[in-house]
């Protein structure tokens, strides 16, 4: 994916980091880019010899450079991925090791880090490989870690920034410094988004949320590209979760938006709900409110699709723009409709 976000390195830049990482002993093979990323530059990097920390193999992960364009709350979003990966440490959720990180910006200018590199490969990819079957399993194993991942809880409601104001104190008031601060980015980028009709949908809804009183870890970002599978003994098994960065701490449901696009809605999911309910401790329940909060996270989602188009070349930025203008009133329209039932 072309995306002016990355950080594009020479063979000689990467050298260097990892001489002043792991020293000059170190000698670098093979160097290759993995370009499905949507966001940040990732390279697999080969060593020759012992390697580093016993490992053949790393990936390199570049942060975006600081003079360039990037929404409110994607500023420094590389730091929210390390701190999410140290939260998930002693859990079951199964994550590659972070090797080290640089948020010094000394040697290059932009955030860092060299992690574990997984030897499978991600769901989308493998998906016409997986029995019926065998999803099933992979999906009580989804289920389990993503109970996980919600039982970890934080601090503050909102974006994981050191920045106190992404920190709130209660979900409502988090949620509408999130859709305030992206509708302010999409503006200033002078889109054409339908901004004051989702405000004002949402504006007798603000208090529902606040029925989410205790802010856990959300990943948000929980599509298949971001499930590693690896296999064993015929079947393929989760053998990591990845990509945190855009992760908040807020109503663990707002996940069921993205980890939608691999099992469907969880409530029509048995395996998804009995196996959620394991780890997380409680009965799995879904209230009217829910839903309904559920409408407003999709409609964040969308909107939010359309507010990343700086990204993309012209020709996707236009199209992504199309879509979400017809996507944002059906979706309202349908919030609409379920609030009259």
């Amino acid at each position: 994916m072309i995306s002016n976000t990355k950080s594009i390195l020479s063979r000689e830049r990467i050298e260097m980091l990892v001489r002043e990482n792991f020293g000059k002993e170190v000698v670098v093979e093979h160097i290759t880019e993995l370009t499905e990323g949507w966001f940040n530059a990732i390279y697999v990097v080969s060593f020759t010899g012992q390697g580093v920390h016993g490992f053949k193999e790393l990936v390199l992960k570049t942060g975006v450079q600081s003079s360039k364009y990037v929404l409110t709350y994607e500023r420094d979003i590389m730091r929210a991925e390390v701190l999410v990966y140290r939260l998930l440490e002693d859990t079951i959720v199964p994550i590659p090791k972070i090797i080290t990180q640089d948020f010094s910006k000394s040697l290059v200018d932009f955030d860092y880090c060299f992690m574990e590199k997984l030897q499978g490969s991600n769901w989308m990819k493998l998906e016409e490989q997986i029995t019926p079957e065998n999803k099933e399993k992979l999906i009580a194993e989804l289920a389990r870690y993503t109970a996980a991942i919600h039982n970890v809880k934080g601090d503050f409601f909102g974006y994981i920034k050191d920045d106190k104001k992404f920190q709130f104190p209660d979900w409502s008031s988090a949620f509408q410094g999130m859709m305030i601060s992206l509708i302010q980015d999409g503006r200033e980028q002078g889109l054409d988004l339908p901004y004051d009709a989702i405000m004002s949908a949402f504006e007798p809804l603000w208090e529902i949320l606040n029925e989410i009183t205790v802010p856990s870890l959300v990943n948000f970002d929980m599509w298949s590209k971001n499930i590693m599978l690896a296999e064993k003994d015929g079947e393929y098994h989760i053998d990591a979760m990845i990509d945190h960065e855009r992760a908040f701490f807020g109503d663990p449901y707002a996940e069921f938006i993205s980890s939608a696009t691999i099992c469907g809605d969880v409530l029509k999911s048995q395996t998804f709900m009995e196996n959620y309910s394991l780890i997380s401790g409680k009965p799995f329940t879904f209230t009217r409110n829910d839903r309904i909060r559920l409408y407003m996270y999709n409609l964040y989602l969308t909107l939010l699709m359309g507010v990343e188009v700086y990204r993309y070349r012209e020709e996707d930025k236009k199209q992504r723009i199309e879509y979400c203008n017809w996507k944002i009133p059906n979706d309202l329209l349908e919030l609409k409709e379920f609030l009259g039932s």
